[in-house]
């Protein structure tokens, strides 16, 4: 499915005072019908996760950044999602 086949408007920016993410959460309603992030909150809220572990010099992405997801985390090798690492972790 093409999420943005459903995009008729594009979200606004927030006025002042707004919070920031009322725009994201437009893209959600408007793509996914508010069930999941649209493209552009996703790629925010995973640049924000990212950037944490890059900061944070004791995480495994500090320690071991060539590490690659194999099974039992990953259901096939080079196939990896985070549905699969929250499955994993439970």
């Amino acid at each position: 499915m093409n999420p943005r086949r459903h995009v008729q408007e594009r979200p606004r920016p927030p006025a002042a005072g707004e919070p920031a993410a009322r725009p994201v959460l437009k893209e959600a309603e408007l793509t996914y019908a508010g069930q999941r992030l649209g493209p552009v909150g996703g790629r925010i809220v995973a640049e924000v996760i990212l950037s944490l572990l890059d900061l944070d010099r004791t995480s495994y992405l500090s320690v071991n950044p060539f590490w690659r997801p194999t099974v039992p985390i990953a259901p096939l090798p080079g196939q990896f999602r985070t549905g699969d690492l929250i499955k994993f972790v439970r």
